[in-house]
């Protein structure tokens, strides 16, 4: 059995890399190509953000399975913020040692309600694996911690002295397992981000490499293109993708050339999402929006008198509502549908009229393309049917979503890919009661967070929700499904390492989901 290497590029464009392989400017990425498979949409979740979306590249479900509902969250039954974004006031309203602590080990341990890839290979006490720089680690093998010096120093914060991961681990400047009992150096320092840095994982991924230390399964996560895209805007960020084909085309030199590499590896490439690019002045401003409601400061918990709390996640939006509010939320999606910068206000509902089924019904609103009601038919017996082989009954406009209805009563969706599967997976407990997203070119914002500067990500659109896969090494008898989605990326590996998965790749989330499997 080949070992499997899984490479994944945070905001890895199809729209930025198609045009690149084509102009020759990634040359080790078109090796592979030539060798084995591109396919250029590979669609993300909703929403298309980081936290969440890169849990459902390491999990194989969608956020309603896996718990992690976005970047910014409240969970109702803890009464806790969960928050990830990077916006210091907000933190701050968060607490410095809680924002710290909730990443290093509550992420994992408490918010994650699924076993990751690393658990499901480690049940097979004859498979090996690693992770690199990847914020979703939890295994089964303790790891010693160690903290920066800069961060020694900042007041309050305590960081945990051991971590749970794989057999190994290697975040950061906070956990480096020693290789044949000596530790493996890697550029970091503040102006790295600690380690968090393509950089560093590219010296953890080559050292393995070089002391023939790969195991059956590695994941490395390379995370500049995600904070360069944001910068620069996603066409722009094109050296950096530049900087990971050459860091690939070590590793392929390291080990033996192309054809000896694909002769003993798989290796699958992919991002979590896309990203698109933002006008000059792109804030929504949800504060100003809902300016007749009470709304809580970003970071901040409930107060008794504050009736929504709004949680932006760049380019869609979680509002959570007061149970009295609820009942009369007109107002608030009134409020939110008269602002010609929002695409789509969406909720979920168990009172539909549709089918007159238990099922809850999913909303979508747009302020010119109609309303939506949808929802999963029972005994697979709607109104049409999914690539993924899900029925769906409706009413109202499929402008909504931008689907249309082919002649064998399948549904098309055209600027938001797998829109019906995308928005009922991204409702649970956790989330909001209501979900918007903006318009192409805006961002949400509050007054204590800060907009991107050119390129954003986090709605159901097209330019945000899609990444290639490029795959090489695969078994001849092997393969893809022909419509991927970033959930099917965990079945897929486990395939290729000979192990069983709950789900199949390009099986139905909704007719098969994975909450049984919750650990």
């Amino acid at each position: 059995m080949k070992k499997v290497i899984l490479i994944i590029i945070d905001a890895m464009a199809s729209r930025v890399v198609q045009p690149a392989l084509e102009k020759g400017l990634l040359p080790h990425f078109q090796q592979l190509v030539e060798r084995g498979v591109l396919s250029r949409e590979c669609t993300s979740i909703f929403p298309s953000i980081t936290p969440a979306a890169t849990c459902a590249l390491a999990t194989g479900t969608y956020p309603f399975e896996h718990g992690i509902s976005g970047a910014y969250w409240y969970d109702r039954d803890q009464d806790d913020i969960a928050y990830f974004g990077s916006d210091l006031p907000a933190i701050m309203n968060e607490g410095m040692d809680r924002y710290i602590n909730d990443f290093q080990i509550k992420l994992n341990i408490d918010r994650l309600q699924v076993p990751t890839i690393f658990e499901r290979i480690e049940q097979h006490g004859s498979l090996t694996d690693a992770v690199v720089n990847f914020m979703w680690y939890r295994g089964t093998v303790a790891h010693e911690t160690s903290t920066p010096f800069l961060l020694k120093l900042t007041p309050g914060v305590t960081l945990a002295e051991s971590m749970i991961g794989p057999h190994t681990m290697f975040l950061g400047e906070f956990v480096s397992t020693p290789l044949y009992g000596n530790t493996l150096s890697a550029r970091g320092g503040i102006t790295r981000r600690f380690g968090f840095h393509d950089d560093t994982t590219a010296d953890y991924l080559l050292g393995m490499a070089e002391q023939d230390c790969l195991p059956d399964f590695t994941l490395a996560y390379f995370p500049n293109n995600d904070f360069d895209s944001h910068s620069e805007g996603p066409e722009n960020a094109i050296t950096t993708l530049q900087n990971v084909d050459s860091h690939l085309g070590k590793l392929i030199e390291i080990l033996g050339g192309i054809d000896q590499f694909l002769e003993k590896h798989t290796i699958l490439m992919t991002g979590d999402h896309s990203q698109s690019d933002l006008e000059e002045n792109p804030g929504i401003h949800l504060d100003e929006v809902l300016k007749e409601f009470q709304v809580v400061d970003a970071g901040n918990p409930w107060n008794t008198s504050e009736e929504l709390m709004v949680c932006p996640n760049m380019r869609s939006a979680q509002i959570y509502m007061q149970p009295e509010l609820w009942e009369n939320r007109k107002a608030v999606i009134d409020c939110l549908l008269n602002c010609p910068e929002i695409d789509q206000v969406m909720w979920c509902d168990h009172d539909s009229g549709l089918n007159g089924t238990d099922q809850p019904a999913f909303y979508v609103h747009t302020q010119d393309r109609g309303h939506l009601v949808f929802k999963p038919a029972p005994d697979s017996t709607g109104d049409a049917h999914d690539v993924y082989g899900t029925s769906w009954i409706w009413n109202g406009d499929l402008n909504a979503v931008d689907a249309s209805i082919t002649a064998d009563h399948q549904i098309k969706f055209g600027d938001y890919p797998n829109a019906f599967e995308r928005i009922a997976t991204g409702f649970s407990e956790k989330t909001g009661n209501i979900w918007v997203t903006a318009r192409l070119g805006k961002e949400f914002c509050l007054p204590s967070m800060k907009c991107n500067p050119a390129g954003s990500h986090g709605s159901l659109h097209e330019l945000d929700s899609t990444a290639p896969l490029i795959a090489a090494g695969l078994p001849d008898d092997f393969e893809l499904p022909d419509a991927l989605r970033i959930i099917d990326i965990t079945p897929i590996c486990l395939q290729l390492l000979g192990l069983e998965t709950p789900r199949q790749p390009g099986e139905s989330a909704i007719n098969n989901p994975q909450n049984s499997q919750k650990s």
